[in-house]
């Protein structure tokens, strides 16, 4: 069987009789875009486990973009495997199911954590997270539920969750031991949830703009909380290779969406012409840090630049080059005397292009790299070192 996740976490076990049975929870993560899943029996026994279980379900009106879930962290020595997001019953539901048979001591109502979940890329902005068993276990009967066979069994009729401090439980019949199909038996869905997950940064846009001798950048965000520390704004002149060029601090207004903008200033101090690389890094107090994707800013105004790092270089350099348009590009290297030493043609695309040079076969002195499409061209020096 397999069983899928969704930010509403679903786990459930089947057992032979309803005098021993297996249930299970949800509960706040050790970073704010995690939870925990955990369980526990309701007798003490060595459990023989040949078939562990869980769902976990998003509400589909949270978001239209399923998040991306992994398993951070997993006990009893056991591997899961992990099912893309579908939708079925109002949730994005994730199913997981053990790789392999498992034995594990339980005290009777001692709950052990099972396993760690990180959510991450179009998390929604609810906060809510639940452990779901769809009835007869959704369109695909026994996919969205928890379910644990062996010598003790998840209970389908009103017994499959319970409950912990901040976690609302909805217990029904959902399946039974003998017909786990949805059927007219059945009553519905079962859910443990649990709302209070703090939710990393999401970075709804990134704009940087040109205006006179500085860039203009604009980000809005939203998912922002108490625990959301500052911004660093990062640039480069390579495309790689950021360094943090400020720190600002977030609003802290109460508010979750927020909007912030940064004037980088006389950027003809930086370089005299080409490109200016930016992202924006949010930082949370516990370490933990989201980043935009990178935008360029050309000084000039010019359809071509180039770059090349490092500058001095002993062996392979990076050459970005950034077009305004698909076109074939062709590097020269060209020596103190004039003659040319390597000639590469590239078919350059919209956007940032990387070419790695190597100055190892060449002899150390001072070299040119010329750039060239059919329009511009840009020569850059560059010291070839020992």
């Amino acid at each position: 069987m397999k069983k899928l996740f969704t930010l509403i976490t679903i786990v459930s076990f089947c057992f032979n009789s309803y005098a021993q049975t297996m249930q299970a929870s949800i509960g706040t993560g050790s970073q704010t875009n995690r939870v925990k899943i955990y369980l526990r029996s309701t007798t003490t026994l060595t459990a023989n486990i040949s078939t562990l279980q869980f769902n976990i379900g998003i509400p589909t009106s949270t978001t239209t973009t399923p998040p991306t879930m992994t398993v951070t962290s997993a006990a009893f020595g056991i591997s899961w495997s992990v099912s893309s997001a579908y939708s079925d019953g109002g949730f994005w539901n994730y199913n997981l199911i053990t790789s392999n048979n498992f034995t594990n001591n339980f005290t009777a109502n001692i709950e052990q954590e099972a396993m760690e979940v990180n959510f991450t890329n179009g998390v929604p902005n609810s906060g809510s997270v639940s452990l779901v068993t769809l009835n007869g276990g959704g369109i695909s009967p026994n996919n969205a539920l928890f379910f644990c066979s062996g010598n003790i069994f998840s209970n389908g009729m009103s017994n499959l969750y319970y409950t912990r401090s901040g976690v609302t439980v909805d217990n029904k019949d959902s399946y039974t031991a003998t017909q786990v199909a949805a059927t007219s038996a059945s009553a519905g869905t079962s859910s443990a949830t649990i709302s209070s997950i703090i939710l990393p940064v999401k970075f709804l846009s990134f704009t940087a703009t040109k205006k006179d001798n500085s860039a203009i950048l604009n980000w809005q965000i939203e998912d922002e909380s108490a625990l959301t520390d500052h911004y660093e704004v990062e640039r480069s002149l390579t495309g790689t290779g950021f360094e943090s060029a400020i720190a600002i601090p977030a609003k802290n207004n109460g508010k979750s969406a927020n909007t912030y903008t940064f004037t980088d200033a006389n950027l003809s101090s930086l370089r005299s012409s080409g490109v200016v690389y930016y992202r924006i890094k949010q930082i949370d107090k516990d370490g933990s840090a989201v980043y935009t994707e990178i935008k360029k800013v050309n000084i000039d105004g010019k359809a071509l630049a180039a770059s090349i790092f490092p500058n001095p270089v002993k062996g392979k350099a990076t050459l970005s080059v950034n077009l305004i348009n698909n076109a074939p590009v062709t590097i020269s290297i060209i020596d103190a005397s004039g003659k040319k030493v390597q000639y590469i043609q590239i078919e350059g695309s919209k956007g940032l292009n990387t070419k790695l040079i190597d100055f190892s076969v060449l002899a150390t002195g001072s070299y040119r790299v010329q750039v060239q499409t059919a329009t511009e061209t840009i020569t850059l020096p560059v010291m070839k070192g020992n």
